[in-house]
């Protein structure tokens, strides 16, 4: 019989995560704060704990997709949390996106109790963690990757070994720095298109199949975007967070990013407008509205 498999963050990415883990044959333990997606994991077969440590109790390897670093904290070092069930040898797999520096001072903090931390954050929305297609970045010691590998495999169809502690996480910035600024780009073009009397979907079919195509042109403005709902699940707030860390690593190895600082200050005031928890594609409204000679309050 496989190991037992623990799991900490039901939501938009988890629940379709964790049950790939369950077809794969794999038992699951779970915890979420809220009881609905609980109730709807244990519907799938798998088992729910209590509290973290509850979880970390019965599982050897337990994987985190929570929202940010401070639901991290929690879920890891709060009271009841994983560290206080944890033993040496355990492995805790970060899966949601936070910084490098976040990721170090954690596994430096479980590595005095012998955990060992692997950061694999996740690119593919929702719709990749439910038929099991993530891209999956990896960082962290090679013999946790390894141990990890199988259930990964389920998760994930492109999964990278990166290098050392933070370097998935590193990766998973930049990556979401390039679809911010695609994105910003995009939504410039269109909103141009737009105004010389084109037709947005029509652009969007050109540049589809044109050297201008990106993930914004094949699925943020078909679904997100042109459409107008503005709910691809992914906060502005958390977009502008990966941009942030970008332009800190920049800061840190004095390397010059004119773009990704533009990119952040674009995002930033968007946020300003639309609300932090506002989607991140919402910035195309944002940008319309200045194009209308609206510049919000």
């Amino acid at each position: 019989m496989k190991d037992p498999i623990g799991f900490i963050g039901m939501g938009n990415m988890g629940m379709g995560m964790a049950r790939n883990i369950l077809k794969a044959g794999f038992p699951l333990i779970g915890y979420d704060v809220r009881v609905e997606p609980l109730r709807a994991m244990e519907g799938m077969g798998g088992q729910r704990a209590n509290c973290p440590r509850a979880v970390s109790e019965r599982a050897r390897i337990t994987f985190v997709v929570v929202l940010n670093y401070p639901q991290i904290e929690q879920a890891i070092l709060g009271e009841q949390g994983l560290q206080e069930g944890a033993k040496p040898g355990d492995m805790i797999v970060l899966m949601s996106t936070i910084s490098p520096f976040q990721v170090k001072d954690l596994a430096q903090k479980l590595g005095n109790r012998g955990v060992q931390i692997l950061d694999a954050p996740i690119s593919g929305g929702k719709e990749g963690a439910e038929a099991g297609t993530l891209s999956i970045m990896v960082g962290g010691e090679e013999k946790v990757f390894e141990a990890c590998r199988p259930i990964l495999s389920v998760l994930g169809k492109n999964f990278f070994y990166m290098g050392g502690i933070g370097s998935g996480h590193a990766v998973k910035a930049i990556n979401n720095f390039l679809s911010a600024t695609t994105l910003a780009a995009t939504s410039e073009a269109v909103i141009l298109a737009s105004k010389l009397g084109l037709s947005p979907q029509r652009v969007i079919e050109v540049l589809q199949v044109s050297t201008g195509r990106s993930y914004s042109t094949e699925l943020k403005f078909p679904k997100f975007v042109l459409p107008r709902t503005f709910n691809s699940g992914f906060t502005i707030d958390l977009m502008y967070k990966d941009i942030e860390t970008v332009t800190r690593m920049a800061r840190e190895y004095k390397i010059p990013m004119f773009l990704a600082n533009m990119v952040q200050q674009i995002f930033g005031c968007a946020m300003i407008q639309v609300g932090e928890k506002g989607d991140h594609t919402a910035i195309f409204a944002y940008l319309e509205d200045w194009a209308k000679g609206k510049k919000g309050d």
